[in-house]
């Protein structure tokens, strides 16, 4: 019971945060800002006014402006419909449905001016499958990359208008990789990689309160690095060949999970009615390039067209995005919220694939708060609109190798569609 155990909610993250599973999908890049659903039915403004645990993502620094001691935890719905569409033919992306659970608690030290927090948050991801039969397939059929954050954090707020604080991320990743490989006439060959990895990372805050009624935040983030250099090769050879299945091992996976910086204004206007801007720095750029090497290589062709590994140039660009959300105060127990965001796609119109079919968006949200003594409810919602993306790469139709031309009479003009609905579901219990 938490009226016995003061420590349960720690006891009860720890348990979740060993057991659960997560399924992404895209946002900008392979992000996925809003972890709660407040947040979320905010456009994702959250740095500088963030007032329950979930501040262990946000801000850190944000830790002793909560009420008391807290656990909170929920789930995100996302679904995606998106499609390539190239001559009349269109491949759409068979999955379209993710649930992104996350658990988050805070402690304040008494008789001091220090907090800690303990969350589990999965704040990158992605997941698209098409038809092993698509136009698609020899850039992907199935792609996912699954992260798990577990972050302890501490707060110190030593004056009445600053606070610093900060954390320490450990990061467990998963990822999958498979496409069609061109043989030309022998038929097409396939490829899958499957690999984990486990990798740190930190993140840095600070809050400014000027006056009561105005906070600035401050949020660094730091890279991650996914190195997966063991992972598991399943290759396929042609069927005109028999398709014999041949297993090996790949090294060289390097997948950035990138440096963010956010800063935020929250507006205090009166006890009913509260504003916040956000800006949103996302270093993209550190993508390059996907590539592997594989040690033994891959014996295309009955051993003919020998594959020693790949290199796919990604070279993405750095990204921004601004946030703007409110909330109001109906009565003592409901909240209404609502919000926008505008956000660049860091991929280039030359490497667009279907691995990410990325696209600048706009996303308007909005949700809803009830209180019921120490218990607090959020419902939130966000409709993203991306933009359609019309690109003349031959990203389809050579697999993103200039070498192979797969469908030399069908020109690299290929139309982006991406609709996302997110559905956020929280629940918080002051102890």
């Amino acid at each position: 019971m938490l009226q016995e155990q003061r420590l349960t909610p720690w006891m009860l993250l720890i348990y979740f945060v060993s057991t659960y599973s997560t399924a992404m999908t895209f946002a900008g890049g392979y992000a996925i800002p809003p972890q709660t659903a407040k947040a979320e039915s905010m456009g994702g403004a959250a740095t500088a006014g963030v007032d329950d645990p979930s501040a262990i993502y946000s801000n850190p620094a944000a830790l002793p402006y909560i009420q008391g001691n807290q656990a909170m935890a929920g789930l995100q719905y996302v679904n995606t419909i998106s499609s390539v569409r190239n001559s009349g033919v269109t491949s759409r992306n068979l999955h379209d449905d993710d649930f992104i659970p996350n658990l988050f608690a805070n402690y304040q030290i008494p008789n001091s001016d220090i907090s800690v927090g303990l969350g589990s948050y999965s704040p990158f991801g992605l997941a698209t499958s098409y038809s092993p039969n698509a136009f698609t397939r020899y850039a992907a059929t199935r792609s996912e990359l699954r992260t798990i954050y577990v972050t302890p954090s501490v707060a110190w707020k030593p004056l009445s208008f600053l606070s610093v604080g900060g954390g320490v991320s450990f990061v467990h990743s998963s990822a999958v990789l498979s496409r069609a490989i061109f043989f030309g006439p022998f038929g097409d060959g396939k490829i899958r990689i499957t690999d984990t990895t486990n990798s740190y990372g930190y993140n840095v805050g600070m809050i400014l309160q000027p006056i009561e009624a105005v906070r600035l935040g401050l949020v660094y983030k730091s890279r991650v690095n996914l190195k997966f250099d063991s992972a598991d090769v399943a290759f396929v050879d042609a069927t005109g060949v028999g398709g014999t299945l041949t297993r090996g091992k790949a090294t060289g996976i390097n997948i950035p999970l990138p440096p963010t910086i956010n800063f935020g204004i929250h507006w205090q206007v009166n006890p009913s009615w509260g504003v916040e801007f956000q800006y949103d720095f996302v270093r993209w750029s550190e993508l390059e390039d996907l590539k592997a090497h594989f040690p033994t290589p891959l014996p295309g062709l009955l051993g003919g067209f020998p594959i020693s590994g790949f290199l796919l140039p990604q070279n993405w660009k750095d990204a921004s995005t601004i946030r703007f959300g409110g909330s109001y105060k109906l009565t003592d127990s409901f909240e209404a919220r609502a919000g926008f965001a505008l956000e660049q796609t860091p991929i280039p119109a030359s490497t667009l694939s279907p691995i990410i079919p990325g696209a600048d968006y706009m996303s308007l949200t909005a949700g809803l708060g009830y209180k019921w003594k120490s218990l607090n409810f959020d419902l939130g919602y966000m409709a993203v609109f991306y933009k359609t993306r019309r690109v003349n790469n031959n990203v389809l139709e050579t697999g993103g190798d200039p070498n192979t031309l797969p469908f030399p009479n069908v020109p690299g003009k290929d139309n982006y569609r991406t609709f996302q609905n997110l559905v956020g579901l929280h629940a918080r219990y002051a102890f």
